[in-house]
């Protein structure tokens, strides 16, 4: 079995999107019982000491949900300004991150991506690349990367996968997922945009444990 320290690490999760092709806020979406945001946090508790809700203008929502939240400090710049406030209120070093509306992320996935960060910490960020696909929003981030992500959003520059080619990220492919011990990598990272995505996601599965 892989262990951590979870007292080393903070989980962070993006949540402060408009949803705006979903037309309500994804994460707040019913699932078995109770909403999207909750299940990702209760699948990253196990590996992590604390997660923050980097929530952007939802954090009132999320605050009546007894979340720690954060808002950005560079408003309305996207996923990589919410990285940035999560970060900068992170009290360890490395830092799980994790999208709000992965409705099929197990908690395996995460003690997964930290054991490859344990075994290789010379790069700042380490993120799944599926199929050619990257998903920058899950993965392992360094509080190190602070400075460069201050300077993309200062300069507007906000494409996160080019910001993650700069800081020299690290991409795992689905086998290295594998050897960590993470089933259907790809099925865990499917998200879901629009209604008609988070009901085919969502609509008879049983729950994740």
């Amino acid at each position: 079995m892989i262990t951590v320290n979870m007292k080393e690490w903070t989980g962070i999760i993006l949540a402060g999107g408009l949803s705006s092709r979903m037309g309500t806020n994804k994460a707040l979406l019913p699932l078995h019982g109770s909403i999207v945001l909750e299940h990702v946090a209760a699948a990253m508790a196990p590996a992590v000491s604390r997660v923050i809700i980097a929530a952007g203008p939802n954090a009132a929502v999320y605050h009546e949900l007894g979340y720690t939240c954060v808002q950005d400090r560079y408003p309305e710049k996207g996923p990589l300004a919410g990285l940035h406030a999560a970060l900068e209120a992170s009290e360890t070093e490395w830092n799980l991150v994790c999208a709000c509306d992965l409705p099929l992320i197990q908690p395996a996935f995460f003690t997964a991506l930290q054991w490859l960060a344990e075994s290789d910490q010379k790069h700042p960020a380490i993120v799944p690349r599926l199929e050619g696909w990257v998903h920058p929003l899950v993965g392992i981030y360094h509080t190190r990367v602070l400075p460069s992500l201050e300077q993309c959003l200062v300069e507007d520059r906000l494409r996160v996968t080019r910001w993650l080619e700069e800081i020299g990220g690290r991409y795992v492919d689905g086998e290295d997922l594998e050897k960590a011990g993470v089933q259907d990598a790809a099925g865990q990272l499917s998200n879901m945009n629009t209604m008609q995505e988070y009901h085919n996601l969502v609509g008879n599965r049983p729950p994740i444990m």
